[in-house]
């Protein structure tokens, strides 16, 4: 796939993604006055009327321009009583879409929601558009030409730590115990390190397009939705000059359904964002196995030390091999 087909795929996702954006438009500003008809996916997970058919109309215009490719969408993954299989993407062009990301947003009349569109080929993000249509913001980028923000470049910032950052993390749908204690020890983690900020949008995509402007420093989560979230907004980050991976450092997979993982900024900043979560969640296992009777009070200070032990040991370790 050469740059000038990605050139002219890059255009037709333009003008997919302005045309769905003037129906999310449309119907922001009518709903003060008609009101929406929602649907719940499961749980707090909402979908409308506007994002169905938001979707219709990208799927209509990508497959007029590549009848051959693949196409995965949020909507045609849920039915009313919940997510259905995610379909395989395979190494073919794959078009990956979310029609509508930050419908709570959305429901509530907050002008954060976003148009995505994304292609993958050999499972990786090669293009990608985020259009929010309330604020006339259009990201692009494809493979080797950089990312813009309505025409004009952009790039991540030069953040190095989270003391310099401000940090977005959407907490996601789930509602479980174990859930929330993993994300509030993950943020009490950063905030115990002086991270200079903490926010939360609501919408991956815009999240992560405001980590290639250089708005935010940095964004994670635990959780999001389906590959359609971050797609586009990924090759994005990237042809800025930023990095994408899980928020532990691994490589990132696109095919989650309702478990993706994703933290991205620039590589010296995640580094240490992923050490701090990292630590967090080493944490938060040991009391889990205190609550759980494996361990008591003085056993579990015990370990910590001894965790703690550990750690330095092979950090010195490593300073002399590196020495050698």
């Amino acid at each position: 796939m050469d740059a000038a087909e990605l050139d002219r795929l890059l255009g037709r996702a333009k003008l997919a993604a302005r045309e769905a954006g003037s129906l999310i438009l449309t119907a922001h500003r009518k709903r003060g006055l008609e009101g929406l008809r929602i649907e719940s996916k499961g749980g707090v997970d909402l979908v409308t009327a506007t994002d169905k058919a938001s979707e219709k109309v990208i799927f209509a215009a990508l497959h007029e321009a590549t009848p051959h490719y693949q196409f995965v969408g949020e909507e045609g993954t849920f039915a009313a009583d919940g997510p259905t299989q995610l379909k395989e993407i395979g190494p073919e062009p794959t078009w990956v879409v979310d029609p509508l990301d930050g419908t709570t947003n959305f429901v509530h009349g907050v002008p954060l929601v976003c148009v995505c569109i994304g292609l993958l080929y050999k499972r990786r993000p090669v293009l990608g558009v985020v259009y929010n249509p309330i604020q006339d913001e259009l990201y692009e980028a494809r493979v080797g030409g950089g990312a813009r923000c309505n025409g004009r470049p952009i790039r991540v910032s030069g953040a190095t730590d989270i003391t310099e950052a401000l940090i977005v993390n959407n907490i996601g749908a789930s509602r479980s115990q174990d859930f929330t204690e993993v994300t509030l020890a993950r943020l009490a983690e950063l905030m115990g390190g002086s991270v200079r900020g903490l926010r939360n949008f609501g919408s991956a995509a815009a999240n992560m397009c405001y980590v290639a402007s250089g708005v935010l420093d940095a964004y994670f989560e635990d959780g999001y939705g389906g590959p359609w979230d971050v797609v586009a907004a990924a090759i994005i980050v990237e042809e800025a000059g930023g990095a994408v991976t899980q928020p532990d450092g691994s490589r990132m997979d696109y095919r989650s359904l309702g478990k993706g993982k994703v933290l991205c900024g620039n590589a010296m900043l995640i580094s240490d964002i992923t050490r701090n979560v990292v630590a967090a969640d080493k944490k938060q296992r040991l009391k889990k196995l205190c609550r759980l009777g494996a361990f008591g009070p003085i056993e579990l200070d015990v370990l910590h030390v001894a965790l703690a032990v550990g750690l330095g040991v092979l950090g010195v370790l490593g300073i002399a091999r590196a020495r050698r």
